[in-house]
């Protein structure tokens, strides 16, 4: 049992240096969502002009196991799809 907890804890929890611990990679998703749709408008003035842009940074962007996550996420995604088109072009070929 102690042997599969830490292969689970291996694969998917994150040792976040953002936020500081140690989170569910569910966790971390929902935080990378958050966080693309959160878009910080900033504006600042130089030669009497002011000029207005927006951050859209995230640092969730760089995390391996996140990212490995969401490719795992978008493959078996693929995988799905293909199978339900081939499946669905064997019906009509019959």
């Amino acid at each position: 049992m102690k042997a599969d907890k830490k292969v689970w804890l291996d694969e998917y929890a994150v040792s976040c240096r953002v936020f500081k611990g140690r989170w569910n990679v569910r966790h971390c998703m929902r935080m990378y969502n958050d966080i693309k749709d959160l878009k910080i408008h900033m504006s600042s003035r130089a030669k009497g002009k002011v000029t207005r842009y927006e951050s859209a940074y995230n640092p969730c962007e760089r995390c391996k196991v996140l990212t490995r996550y969401i490719s795992s996420l978008n493959d078996e995604e693929e995988r799905y799809t293909n199978a339900g088109e081939s499946s669905y072009n064997e019906v009509w070929a019959s």
